[in-house]
């Protein structure tokens, strides 16, 4: 994933745009303007109406091969934290009712079969799709993709550990104040998926470009990329 200034750049003026990111409790959203955050947690994305969401989940599933999108974040964020991308299991595998059918399903389409992890948040997939088909406006965003982009290579732990969530916070308050990370207070949601959130939520204010620069539509026609800050 190399800079490119011919990639198809988006620039949103709105201060609508939101970061979102999932979790066993629903959703958390974050808003950013003023230089700050302000966190929510919704149980449903329906309850976002019409707002414009930046989305840490797939948009735009594949019919019987990997993702071109899912190949280029992982080679952007190697050699340290392409793990953190997996590959988006097919539509059919998202819809089936069993994870040992999702897998099956997968193997047939792809060669490959799903990770748990993966069919953990098939819900959380679903529910996304639904409200792409439905031509509500969702993108696409990794934040360990925004997270390299905005700081290059200092991100290198994992955002589970100590360190590296001191890493991503510091990134964070280069761009306002992050108390509302602090004073958040929702059960079961975790630092980690806040910051995510918020991250992503810099999106409203930043250029973006789709990775790849000409993104495919699935069978659906919901395109199959993700966004990713523009840096010099």
């Amino acid at each position: 994933m190399t800079e490119n200034r011919n990639k198809l750049k988006i620039k949103i003026w709105t201060s609508s745009m939101k970061g979102v990111d999932g979790t066993n409790q629903g959703w958390v959203i974050a808003e950013y303007r003023d230089r700050s955050w302000e966190i929510n947690l919704e149980q449903s994305l329906e309850d976002t109406e019409d707002e414009t969401l930046i989305i840490d989940i797939p948009i735009g599933l594949p019919k019987n091969k990997v993702r071109e999108c899912d190949s280029k974040a992982r080679d952007f964020l190697s050699p340290q934290r392409h793990y953190s991308v997996f590959n988006c299991p097919t539509r059919e595998a998202v819809y089936a009712e069993t994870y040992n059918q999702a897998c099956n399903i997968n193997e047939a389409k792809t060669g490959k079969k799903i990770s748990k992890q993966s069919w953990n948040i098939t819900p959380k997939i679903r529910e996304a799709d639904k409200k792409a088909k439905k031509g509500k406006d969702l993108k696409e965003g990794h934040p360990e993709v925004f997270f390299k982009a905005l700081k290059k290579n200092s991100v290198k732990n994992s955002k589970n550990s100590k360190q590296g969530l001191r890493d991503r916070k510091k990134v964070l308050k280069k761009y306002g104040d992050i108390s509302a990370l602090d004073s958040f207070d929702a059960e079961n949601v975790t630092e980690d998926d806040i910051v995510d959130a918020m991250v992503l939520a810099l999106g409203d204010k930043l250029d973006l470009e789709t990775v790849p620069e000409n993104p495919g539509e699935d069978e659906k026609g919901l395109k199959m990329c993700i966004n990713k800050p523009i840096t010099e």
